[in-house]
């Protein structure tokens, strides 16, 4: 099986010579599948990750969740205790309520969004470089999403997106990494 590292390399140099016309297609034809998953439709709060480097784009989600009055929440990391790790904020404007974070990552800002009970959020879309066909994720390596998850209620509904070439046989795995319900990319419904 290929190494972590070298997954990571081969995924992140694909996605870099994707055309943005090509990313924001494929983009709209994932979001159209998400919004129409049973969970997504019944969820009251939506916790989403603002996209970055040629991922899939997320904002349509995220606006979509906005026009239906869905609970918005996104992804803070924090690193008071010297340990990263996520912390839920619920935004009310996805432009005024966010500002570049760590690696220039839109982030939640502490003095606009609100932090929100990880037990209340009904759904996470999750990011990976690389997924499975078991639905197991492969992320950037610091362990943050895999930490988040194993703290979120039993009845939360943890949907990856990636775009099709992000979609392996298998990838490496560790004890702690966290499955997810459904993967699903601009062809599929995992």
């Amino acid at each position: 099986m290929i190494t972590k590292e070298l997954l990571r390399e081969e995924v992140a140099s694909r996605r870099k010579s994707e055309n943005r016309q090509s990313v924001e297609s494929k983009s709209i034809e994932i979001t159209s599948r998400v919004i129409n998953l049973l969970p997504f439709i019944k969820a009251k709060s939506v916790m989403c990750y603002m996209d970055f480097k040629n991922e899939v784009i997320t904002r349509y989600i995220i606006h979509h969740c906005f026009e239906h009055g869905k609970r918005v929440v996104l992804p803070l990391v924090d690193k008071t205790d010297g340990l990263k790790r996520i912390v839920p904020y619920e935004i009310m404007d996805e432009k005024r309520d966010v500002a570049p974070g760590m690696l220039g990552i839109l982030e939640p800002r502490k003095d606009r969004a609100k932090s929100f009970n990880r037990e209340e959020i009904d759904v996470v879309i999750v990011p990976g470089v690389a997924f499975d066909l078991c639905k197991n994720r492969l992320g950037y390596g610091a362990g943050l999403y895999d930490r988040f998850l194993s703290s979120v209620n039993n009845n939360c509904t943890k949907i990856g997106i990636a775009f099709e070439f992000q979609i392996y046989d298998a990838v490496p795995l560790e004890e702690h990494d966290i499955p997810l319900d459904f993967l699903v990319t601009e062809e599929r419904i995992i």
